[in-house]
């Protein structure tokens, strides 16, 4: 899935543009702001939207010669587009209950990467940093993980790349003499990490409570 333009992968064209613009907000806005916005000529956008507005997706209001525009978040099929906008976010809480489903239960588990900076487009990876207790049965771990990550690919469309590390070896890998060579690495994770389960990495780490993006 593109998160990056997740309405125009679905409606492409100038009317997906338009209503991505819409579900970007949640003012009103006048057409000429909304067609400038998503690059769509004004004579255009002022015939989608007035389609649109008979089908009840968008609101039209009038004030002297401005048309005001909104997405009609109350119609059904407006919630469909205010979803799709904010598809991310829905992603992300359905992975953290997928996530909750993993035994045993992560030390941590978090997305990295594009998709985690919000840049993530059609094709990208979805990364995934697996921490597992030391004392935590292998075997089992595994196969719910994949379970997890199977999941994950059904519910985003896109590949998912894993990296497991028991609790102890993490810790080793940052903190013994190799520990130079991942730094900028390291230093996204604690940088950019949405945490899916169990505690942020750097908190594992020890190394401060890192900054939790959503």
């Amino acid at each position: 899935m593109d998160f990056l333009h997740p309405v125009e992968a679905i409606v492409p064209g100038a009317t997906g543009r338009l209503l991505a613009a819409l579900g970007r907000v949640e003012a009103e806005l006048p057409v000429a702001t909304l067609a400038q916005v998503a690059g769509v000529g004004r004579t255009r956008a002022s015939g989608i939207l007035a389609d649109l507005s008979d089908l009840g997706v968008v609101t039209r209001r009038e004030i002297g010669r401005t048309v005001l525009v909104s997405l009609a978040r109350d119609n059904a099929a407006g919630q469909l587009i205010d979803q799709l906008a904010n598809l991310r976010r829905g992603v992300i809480d359905r992975l953290r209950q997928l996530a909750s489903e993993i035994q045993p239960e992560p030390a941590s588990l978090s997305v990295f990467g594009s998709f985690a900076r919000a840049e993530a487009e059609a094709g990208s990876d979805i990364d995934l940093l697996a921490v597992r207790h030391p004392d935590a049965d292998g075997e089992r771990w595994a196969t719910s993980l994949m379970e997890f990550v199977r999941r994950a690919r059904t519910l985003t469309g896109n590949p998912i790349e894993v990296i497991d590390y028991d609790l102890g070896e993490l810790r080793r890998k940052t903190r013994g003499r190799s520990a130079k060579v991942g730094r900028e690495f390291w230093g996204s994770i604690r940088r950019d990490a949405v945490i899916l389960a169990g505690a942020h990495p750097a908190e594992l780490l020890g190394t401060g409570n890192g900054t939790a993006r959503q």
